[in-house]
């Protein structure tokens, strides 16, 4: 007989009202809790966590974070020290010290991982080999989004209500955008980890373009130089269907349950799923 997988779903927005559904669906999975700033925003019937703080108490082999970065500031090594915990918010990670003490929790050898889920990533895999290999010394990566799908708080020439053409809000090193813009960069975030650049080395682009009913990811990995041959670069552009002021592509909803179902029995240590 197969073992029962329960699932803590932390945070109750459009991804963790997803999640919920589909675990509800799944014969091998069961749901243990969710959590969300406000209760009341929990339906009916679901198993509710008024505190978060009180996690322990209730039987569960993954944490699934879909909220913010800040609950694996707060929470993300307790969750560790627990079950196995799946980082849905990895801009939090542009906090150096951050990033350190949750490598170092999930290094902890009693058998609970940290998943990072691949998002709107595309490419995931070749990124994890040519890290792997090597091969990948550079990476740059620009996400274009409708102006209403951008939460964004860095400097502004003018609000995005008044952006009417395509406008770059953003180009530098990532660690600097994850402050601007952490709920839009999550992506970003998982290339800066999955790589092994780290934040300061990948380099960022966020760009508006008014009307636009697509969440646009494109990324170029690039190989080191050579004197004798031409330098290798990877090119991966993903087209991603979106509501109108939403701040998640519709198939990232497919992406993030597919990454649930691969959080588990991977053991220490940090994993890409």
């Amino acid at each position: 007989m197969s073992h029962t997988r329960k699932v803590g779903i932390v945070g109750y927005g459009r991804v963790g009202r997803y999640l919920v559904d589909k675990i509800k669906q799944t014969e091998d999975m069961e749901l243990s809790f969710v959590w969300n700033l406000d209760p009341k925003e929990i339906d009916e019937g679901l198993p509710v966590l008024h505190e978060l703080k009180d996690f322990h108490t209730i039987e569960t082999d993954l944490i699934v974070e879909v909220a913010h970065p800040v609950i694996s500031r707060d929470y993300g090594a307790d969750f560790l020290a627990h079950t196995n915990y799946m980082a849905g918010s990895p801009t939090a990670f542009a906090d150096q010290a951050l990033e350190d003490a949750l490598r170092a929790a999930a290094e902890t050898p009693n058998g609970h991982g940290l998943y990072i889920p691949k998002g709107a990533l595309p490419g995931l895999r070749d990124v994890l080999d040519m890290a792997a290999d090597g091969r990948l010394v550079e990476a740059d990566i620009a996400m274009i989004k409708a102006p209403e799908s951008i939460n964004y708080l860095g400097p502004l020439d003018k609000p995005l209500s008044e952006v009417k053409e395509t406008t770059t809000l953003y180009e530098g090193p990532l660690r600097k955008l994850c402050e601007y813009a952490p709920n839009n960069v999550n992506t970003m975030a998982i290339l800066a980890l999955s790589s092994g650049l780290g934040f300061d080395k990948v380099k960022a682009r966020l760009i508006a373009e008014p009307d636009l009913e697509y969440h646009i990811t494109e990324v170029n990995l690039w190989g080191p130089k050579s004197e004798d041959s031409g330098r290798f670069c990877l090119e991966m552009k993903r087209i991603n269907p979106a509501a109108k002021g939403a701040v998640t592509g519709n198939a990232t909803y497919r992406s993030f349950w597919n990454s649930v179902r691969r959080c588990f029995d991977a053991g220490d240590g940090i994993h890409f799923r």
